[in-house]
């Protein structure tokens, strides 16, 4: 059996770093997750050029690296992830939900769309198969709903309109995401996969919306240390595996159970110690970790550097201008008035903007139809290079770009603070003047 001991060295050294690079990147007014994911990058590409050996840093993605220790440190990020869903569903504004429903659902269909037809029409110019061009199209439609979320808590825009929307827009995406790529390549059925949803948000959106309330009421009569906690973090991980068994996809069940408990006092109090795990452990180490995998030496074959211009573009532009018009056609619920309004536009860029990030779903998709025979074992490396092309250049962009979306919105907020600064100032001088003149 494999010793854990460079495991340990790995997460230790991961954490480390994390932080370290969080410092270094937030000092040039940068969102930190691109520290995170720079170092893992530089830590994965250590072991893919050779310098380090895979076993002392277990923590690379490819089925040449894969170990026992490798699985394990896989099962610790996506633990990273689903805390990271959990922690914003339960940090969501309820009713920014309800109000932007019809934007997410609209700029989910274009944001889909856009990319995926242009992605198979592209393809097919290049000479690949109706069939192939159809799954490559596929894999530019999934949005990294991990890296959006954080990038948008750290920034402070996640309860902001756009930030709701995006938020649930990425879900549908996913779900949009599995339903293509079962029909691409044509195995499962669709009807099935229908019915299990319906089932997933009746079960985790409806019948736990009315119960919650009587188990947060059981849990408390545990009397027990982080009673509430404990019991609160095992229904989420037991929706994230009944959303991994029917979809592949834990972080959907993460998220519905933060959203169905962020409607309770209870769940906003839980927050303070969700995100000292979340933030202080695994957090961080799934964007370390997802920074190991972009594999810098795929760069080096020039076949999939032209397939990979073509993918990063279309996945880029695309899903701006798909997820950018559905958001804009909107208006956000405001009327023919709002429509060509500078307000309109921004926000709707900010949209498309939010849905650029690609990482682990793409991947998937990939081996699904590698495997499916959607894509043949002869283009199969060349399109295994170009989407890791692709994701590195997708996940490294979408910080500093987001930053540049709000630019506003963070400028407002920070504004709002130094004013209440000042008041705050101002109010204990005026107290200790009172205090010294009843003296």
């Amino acid at each position: 059996m494999e010793t854990v001991t460079w495991l340990l060295f790995a997460v230790g050294l991961s954490l480390i770093l994390a932080k370290i690079g969080d410092s270094i990147i937030e000092r040039y007014e940068l969102p930190g997750v691109l520290g995170e994911l720079l170092m893992g990058m530089i830590l994965g590409n250590l072991v893919y050029f050779g310098i380090v050996a895979p076993q002392y840093l277990p923590i690379v993605s490819g089925e040449e690296f894969t170990t026992d220790l490798t699985v394990v440190s896989n099962f610790l990020a996506k633990l990273g992830i689903i805390f990271l869903l959990f922690l914003g569903a339960l940090d969501a504004d309820l009713e920014q939900l309800k109000k932007t429903g019809l934007t997410a659902t609209v700029s989910t269909l274009l944001g889909v769309f856009v990319p995926l037809v242009l992605g198979w029409f592209a393809l097919m110019e290049m000479g690949y198969d109706s069939r192939e061009a159809f799954a490559g199209g596929v894999l530019l439609t999934a949005t990294s709903i991990g890296l959006t979320v954080r990038v948008m808590m750290d920034l402070g825009v996640l309860k902001s309109e756009v930030g709701a929307a995006s938020l649930s827009a990425s879900v549908m995406d996913d779900f949009l995401g599995i339903a293509l790529i079962i029909f691409a390549v044509g195995t499962g059925s669709l009807i099935e996969l229908s019915a299990k949803i319906v089932a997933f948000f009746i079960i985790t959106g409806v019948i736990w919306w009315f119960l919650v309330d009587y188990y947060i009421k059981f849990a408390e009569k545990l009397h027990v240390e982080k009673g509430i906690l404990g019991m609160v973090l095992g229904v989420m991980f037991l929706f994230a595996a009944l959303a991994e068994g029917w979809f592949a996809a834990a972080i959907e069940g993460a998220f519905m159970m933060g959203l169905v408990l962020s409607k309770l006092p209870e769940g906003k109090r839980l927050m303070e110690d969700v995100r000292a795990i979340g933030y202080g452990l695994l957090i961080p180490f799934f964007f370390v970790h997802t920074g190991a995998m972009l594999n810098l030496t795929v760069f080096e074959n020039a076949q999939a550097l032209v397939l990979a211009a073509v993918l990063t573009t279309v996945a880029v532009f695309g899903k701006i201008f798909g997820r950018g018009i559905g958001a804009w056609i909107t208006a956000w619920g405001r009327g023919k008035e709002f429509l060509f309004t500078r307000e309109n536009f921004w926000m709707s860029l900010q949209m498309g903007i939010g849905s650029v990030p690609r990482t682990e779903v793409a991947l998937v998709d990939l081996m699904v139809a590698i495997h499916g025979g959607a894509i043949s074992q002869q283009h199969a490396p060349e399109f295994i290079a170009a989407t890791l092309i692709f994701i590195t250049v997708s996940v490294l962009i979408t910080p500093p770009l987001l930053k540049w979306a709000f630019k506003r919105e963070i400028e407002e907020a920070r504004n709002i603070k130094a004013a209440q600064k000042v008041e705050r100032i101002q109010t204990t001088h005026r107290k200790i003047k009172e205090i010294k003149g009843s003296s």
